[in-house]
């Protein structure tokens, strides 16, 4: 079964994207704070991160950035999960190593598709 990790500092929207992404077959662990996220990870070895951009303390491209130099994160695929509009998403994803970027409202099938 893929585990998969979703963090978002909103708790409406961790638990839909659980919710949903468990109804899919997949299992899932949740963090309200991205600063927990690479420690999480550490522990629960999930085969996807799913971060939101938009997060108190440290921000999703830091969060994708310090995966993509810890050792033990840094082939995990990254997918944020946002509802940031920067023109510059695109460019600052792509700096920081996310694999994918969902928008919300999220399209499931899409972000199934994704995974």
């Amino acid at each position: 079964m893929t585990k998969i990790l979703v963090v978002d500092d909103e708790i409406e929207t961790l638990n839909l994207l659980k919710t949903i992404l468990e109804i899919s077959g997949f299992e899932v662990i949740t963090t309200l704070n991205s600063v927990d996220a690479i420690k999480l990870a550490e522990i629960e070895k999930p085969d996807v991160v799913l971060p939101d951009i938009m997060m108190p303390e440290m921000d999703g491209f830091t969060l994708c950035k310090l995966m993509r130099e810890h050792s033990l994160t840094k082939d995990l695929p990254i997918i944020f999960v946002t509802a940031y509009t920067g023109s510059d998403l695109d460019d600052r994803s792509e700096a920081v190593g996310a694999d994918h970027v969902i928008k919300k409202p999220i399209n499931m099938p899409e972000l199934v598709a994704a995974i």
